[in-house]
């Protein structure tokens, strides 16, 4: 069973970070079909783990538009395109240590993202004084927010694994509505930050964040069902944001889930992955009025993806490859997106007697 436990490159209970949204926080905490492929409910064989996913999202587009005078959750608007990179190196301990008949992990996060950001100004000439079907655009570097992840718990029933875990975002990213390069969001349009002659002080292009101004609580739960070389598992996240003090804005808890279908045949495994992403609120925001936080409407996010998965173990390290489809996209990024995961085992240099 361990062979086949490292096969499947087990675990992460961890990645989690980053995938494009709309509104005023860029990111969602959850990469949203990060962790397809994985058995989500287990934990691997005691030791400490180098795992690093290279997520890109070539051509995302943003959903949400007005057409012929009424608001269409699920139109593209044209105005804004989005291509963003992804790399995220995860530390993970399996400590070999049993508590409460489950196995115990921990693991800790710093991912890192680039993103090109196109906006055609004309929509927002409120705030940019363009020529018509004028197009801007700039590329970023930074570091999202570091996820830290103390508990991870993996009970196994049988074929079943079933696993728990609680993972904390800190609000130390490196750039944000809080801590901009750039100086802050353009009048009206949040979802990104303008430079240039046309606002004083900044330096002439258009970014996206790299980072969430604020800090995140997940608990998330995992559930695997492994036999014969078979991995069904779907891992369910649940996350709340607390309130950016910056800007007075609050996003909407959210539902997230990765969903697996493999099969490990010697070296080789092949398989189906999907994932879906249900804002369960709308973002809410407090405009110094008197009111308080009130509701946003049209910032309830909606996503749901399906696609093919294939894996390599080299023996001890593993390559897994996942491309997704975006099936239906509401008030948020959405597109095609590949990822490539590493898994490297560092052994266990101070076991647990």
């Amino acid at each position: 069973m361990k062979k086949l436990l490292l096969a499947l490159c087990l675990v992460m209970a961890v990645v989690t970070v980053v995938t494009p949204a709309f509104a005023e926080e860029l990111w969602d905490f959850h990469l949203r079909g990060v962790n397809e492929g994985l058995a989500a409910g287990a934990v691997p064989p005691a030791g400490f783990y180098f795992i690093n996913d290279f997520y890109w999202a070539p051509s995302y587009k943003l959903y949400g538009a007005t057409v012929n005078g009424s608001y269409n959750s699920s139109v593209a608007n044209s105005n804004i395109k989005l291509a963003g990179y992804v790399d995220v190196p995860v530390l993970l301990w399996s400590s070999g240590i049993n508590l409460c008949g489950a196995s115990y992990a921990a693991a800790i996060l710093q991912p890192f993202d680039f993103t090109n950001l196109r906006v055609n100004t004309t929509e927002f000439t409120n705030t940019l004084t363009q020529g018509f079907n004028s197009w801007e655009s700039g590329n970023q570097w930074g570091a999202y927010n570091t996820i830290i992840v103390p508990v991870i718990l993996s009970w196994k029933l049988c074929d079943f694994r079933v696993k728990g875990a609680l993972e904390f975002g800190l609000n130390d990213g490196t750039t944000s509505p809080g801590n901009s390069l750039a100086g802050g969001p353009a009048a009206g349009n949040p979802f990104y930050q303008i430079g240039g002659a046309k606002l004083a002080g900044r330096d002439g292009n258009i970014y996206a964040w790299s980072s969430n101004d604020n800090w995140q609580i997940t608990p998330n739960v995992g559930i695997s069902w492994l036999h014969a070389g078979w991995n069904i598992s779907a891992d369910l996240y649940y996350t709340w944001y607390t309130k950016d003090t910056d800007t007075n804005y609050q996003n909407g808890d959210e539902f997230s889930a990765d969903y697996t279908i493999t099969y490990t045949c010697g070296k080789w495994t092949f398989g189906l992955g999907a994932a879906q992403q249900n804002q369960i609120q709308n973002d809410k925001f407090n405009a110094g009025d008197g009111f308080g936080y009130i509701s946003q409407p049209n910032t309830k996010a909606a996503n749901y993806e399906m696609g093919p998965i294939i894996g390599y173990n080299f023996g001890p390290c593993s390559l897994m490859f996942t491309y997704n489809f975006a099936l239906e996209t509401q008030n948020e990024v959405g597109g095609d997106w590949c990822n490539l995961r590493l898994v490297v085992p560092l052994g266990n240099p101070c076991p647990i007697k």
